[in-house]
């Protein structure tokens, strides 16, 4: 009787066995697949030199400022900022004349503590943080797409997109968290869609190069072209005391 009673439970537990090892091997071998895009928080730095009791920035150094901050491939998606020395009293009016040359390539600037290692007197840290996505490794040809018998992805399953993904992503960022939206009103789309099936759809507007012809039944029709361009991130820093950083814990 305890014999019977016990087969079941012994072909139980060999079933768990064997189901736990082929999930193993089903894990190991997509762990050999495209991995997701890796992606790094890198931060640029340069110290802005004042003279002493003025705030305002030095033409040359300004010049210098210019170039570090083309060199760094500056962007509106960027983030910078400004660190000061500790009780410096011209501290606000400095900042003023960085955000105001900042202002003017569409970027913002905040303040920060100062660091450990501190601010030199009469100078101004400007610090660039940006998110540095990394293109996966592939294609993988480690192994002949001609023999694969584990009805598994290949080696360069999704290598193409995520390749794709990385050099189309527009803030890197945006791949590690998804940004807050804002309050939107749905009363533009409510009303194209009370249009459309009334009939009275508007056509689009007949400027020049829009391409857009009108369609019959009050709607409209159009063609255009789009391009697209791809840049590149550069951990780069500028003369005048400029430093670079590694990339700091968040």
């Amino acid at each position: 009787m305890a014999t019977r009673t016990l087969a079941p439970l012994f072909a139980a537990l060999t079933l768990a066995a064997c189901a736990s090892q082929g999930n193993a091997d089903l894990d190991g071998a997509l762990g050999n697949q495209v991995q997701p895009l890796h992606v790094d928080h890198v931060r640029v730095q340069y110290s802005a030199a004042f003279a002493p009791g003025a705030s305002e920035l030095p033409v040359s150094e300004a010049m210098r400022l210019q170039t570090f901050l083309d060199q760094a491939g500056l962007r509106p998606n960027d983030r910078v900022y400004v660190a000061t020395p500790s009780g410096d009293p011209l501290a606000a009016s400095r900042i003023g004349k960085i955000a105001d040359l900042l202002a003017r390539r569409a970027v913002g600037v905040a303040t920060v503590a100062t660091p450990p290692q501190g601010v030199p007197p009469n100078h101004i840290l400007v610090l660039v943080d940006r998110y540095v996505v990394m293109q996966p490794a592939c294609p993988n040809w480690s192994a002949s797409p001609e023999t694969g018998h584990d009805n598994v992805p290949t080696g360069n399953f999704g290598c193409a997109t995520m390749s794709n993904l990385s050099l189309m992503i527009a803030n890197p960022r945006d791949l590690m968290a998804g940004r807050e939206m804002g309050p939107a009103d749905g009363d533009p789309s409510l009303n194209a869609i009370a249009r459309y099936r009334a009939d009275q759809v508007k056509p689009f507007s007949t400027g020049s190069g829009s391409g857009a012809a009108a369609a019959p039944g009050g709607g409209s029709s159009s063609s255009s072209s789009s391009t697209m361009s791809g840049s590149s991130a550069s951990t780069t820093s500028g003369g005048g005391g400029a430093t670079t950083g590694g990339a700091p814990t968040q």
